[in-house]
């Protein structure tokens, strides 16, 4: 949870699943339940959080088999499976309803739970997250993200030998100089908050966190989100390499009842790099809900 003080309970899941679920109350309202990108813990959402808590309570958790949670019980990794994690975490928490925000790769999960439990659900904001367009995306957009379920399926053959160089890498003392150097982070990002998100991507078994990628994010079909009926507030970023405006435009063209903003100068570690622009845009959009 780097730095992050939580409230920490492990639920029991549909298929008998530790899940570790983490709550943070706040002075009233209903909560916000972060659905987290898969594989990094809270750090992306640490600024965002400090500022959340003293307006709202909030909920989270971490993805079968990776962090605190324990490896699932059966086969199950795919989005649904995630979005009764999350809803077993919402229930023991007592939240009979919810805001729901989600960042990254989270898209699909947070798809699932609004879309199957409209009763539950208050409003959605999408931070920098898109369904992809497969092989269309990336023969027609050069959207090279369209290759990443792909490479994760490959990737899963060689985690054991990759695993140790990985966490090597994220652990020497220049890993903040060469991620300011990558290109992929803005200049007010919290370089500090980005290299805490890839050690604990590195701390996962990164076959179990390659097989969840590749059951949630290859699963991405388009069509579910005409399903979604709560009101959603699609956040993009223009220099975002990973999401494109134009899978964010698509997306919010499908959801019924979205909007969209764009942040100009964001990438896709928006929540790291305009973290008090975030939450005004949250909790003013959450509020429309009230």
């Amino acid at each position: 949870m780097s730095g992050i003080v939580a409230e920490t309970r492990v639920v029991e899941s549909f298929d008998g699943t530790q899940i570790a679920g983490y709550r943070l109350p706040g002075p009233g309202g209903p909560p916000i339940l972060l659905v987290n990108a898969i594989g990094p813990d809270l750090s992306a959402w640490r600024r965002v959080i400090d500022e959340v808590a003293a307006q709202r309570p909030l909920l989270a958790w971490d993805y079968r088999g990776l962090h605190r949670s324990a490896e699932p019980l059966s086969p199950r990794l795919d989005a649904v499976a995630h979005a009764k994690d999350a809803m077993a975490v919402a229930d023991a928490s007592g939240a009979d309803r919810f805001d729901v925000a989600a960042w990254s790769t989270g898209t699909r999960v947070a798809v699932e739970i609004a879309r199957r439990y409209p009763e539950r659900v208050g409003s959605v904001l999408i931070v920098c997250g898109g369904f992809g367009r497969g092989f269309r995306g990336l023969f027609r957009y050069f959207e090279i993200s369209s290759l990443f379920p792909l490479g994760a399926r490959f990737g899963k053959r060689f985690a054991p030998s990759l695993q140790a160089p990985f966490r090597a890498f994220v652990e020497r003392p220049e890993i903040a100089g060469v991620v300011r150097q990558s290109g992929i982070i803005g200049p007010t990002a919290d370089v500090d908050a980005l290299v805490d998100v890839l050690k604990s991507l590195a701390a996962c078994d990164l076959r179990a966190l390659l097989q969840i990628y590749e059951e949630v994010v290859g699963d991405a079909d388009p069509s579910v989100l005409s399903e979604v009926l709560a009101r959603v507030l699609v956040v993009a970023g223009r220099r975002d390499k990973f999401t494109t405006l134009g899978m964010a435009d698509e997306m919010t063209r499908r959801l019924p009842n979205a909007e969209k903003v764009v942040y100009d100068k964001g990438t896709h570690f928006v929540p790291i790099e305009y973290p008090q622009r975030l939450v005004a845009d949250m909790l003013g959009f959450f509020q429309l809900e009230r």
